[in-house]
């Protein structure tokens, strides 16, 4: 009766860093080889402006408010705006076709959750915007302010300002 094959110490080594190995060198391979994609755009326009919130007369106040319209032709689902990627809004707001929505500055919250935007302290650097595009994908739009000037930025007769699309 044949000896049976047995493996010996330096080929069992030698055979399980190559099965350890291997899936490693193809992942690595294809992270280097895939070209990365870019997000689709967020067809939606933002400005500055102060507006007043509160229910009843005596508790109004004015307010510097970001404003986001939806420039698209379906609707804008799940919107998410982030200033200077340190601080964001949430929701589940969902703009129609040209439909605009209002938040409150003081509404933007830091990531960590336990500080509000310092409205008046912190200059508005860059605006990020996340949203459901109506094919399902989330669309992702940046905007960059710092060549704005801060006194203008809350001026009710300045335009939409338009995002800077990064080159995919």
């Amino acid at each position: 009766m044949p000896q049976p094959r047995t493996v010996t110490r330096t080929q069992l080594a030698i055979l399980m860093l190559t099965l350890i190995a291997v899936p490693i060198a193809c992942g690595l391979l294809l992270y280097a080889l895939t070209p990365k994609l870019g997000e689709p755009p967020l067809p939606a326009l933002i400005k500055f402006q102060s507006e007043w919130i509160g229910n009843e007369e005596v508790n109004r106040r004015l307010v510097p408010c970001i404003v986001i319209k939806n420039d698209s032709d379906g609707e804008l689902g799940k919107l998410s705006i982030g200033l200077n990627k340190q601080f964001y809004s949430t929701g589940n707001r969902i703009l129609q076709s040209g439909e605009q929505t209002s938040i409150p500055l003081e509404s933007f919250i830091a990531r960590n959750g336990s500080v509000r935007f310092p409205v008046g302290q912190r200059v508005i650097e860059q605006v990020t915007v996340f949203g459901q595009l109506p094919n399902g994908a989330r669309g992702v739009s940046e905007y960059a302010l710092s060549e704005h000037d801060d006194d203008s930025m809350f001026d009710k007769s300045a335009g939409w300002l338009a995002p800077q699309h990064p080159p995919q």
